[in-house]
């Protein structure tokens, strides 16, 4: 299967900011799981959003 280019969304818990990664993956669940020592339970970081980086269409 094709790798794709994802965007991850996290938020810094105390602060708010939000970081928009890009990653590389064959699906946004392994996209999102790539991220796993960065986002959960016991991290600074909370998991806002995954998705393609382009449609269809080829746009961002």
């Amino acid at each position: 299967m094709k790798e794709q280019l994802f965007r991850v969304s996290i938020e810094h818990i105390k602060t708010g900011e939000c970081i928009r990664l890009e990653v590389w993956a064959k699906n946004v669940h392994e996209a999102t799981y790539r991220l796993h020592g960065v986002i959960g339970w016991d991290t600074q970081y909370r998991w806002i959003g995954s998705r393609p980086a382009y449609d269809e269409h080829g746009s961002a």
